[in-house]
């Protein structure tokens, strides 16, 4: 799955959507693309006291993910077996949260 990102016009630089200018030279010529969302587990925590919101759902792996194309992102995990440089690819985004899968599976 893709991923949304900003891409400054000026030096490349891959920015998340929030950005209004670019981070490493400052420009505000952005403009929206994709990336491909693959990358590699780099930290990761196990929530078992959950905020309220999502009690039902404890417990779950929160995840850094260090992207293929440079950006790291925080995401959900969608499996019970994280670890550290694990493969892992977007599955999906939902209410602006980035939920990982482990590369190779059907979710």
């Amino acid at each position: 799955m893709k991923l949304p990102v900003k891409k400054c016009k000026q030096c490349q630089s891959i920015l998340y959507t929030s950005k209004y200018h670019c981070t490493t030279c400052y420009s505000d010529e952005l403009e929206q693309t994709e990336i491909d969302g693959k990358g590699k587990v780099y930290s990761y925590t196990k929530i078992h006291a959950a905020p309220k919101q999502f009690a039902g759902q404890a417990p779950y792996f929160v995840i850094l993910v260090h992207l293929d194309q440079g950006l790291k992102v925080t995401g959900r995990f969608n499996g019970n077996n994280v670890q550290i440089d694990k493969a892992v690819e977007l599955d999906e985004i939902k209410d602006r949260a980035y939920f990982f899968k482990e590369v190779g599976t059907d979710g």
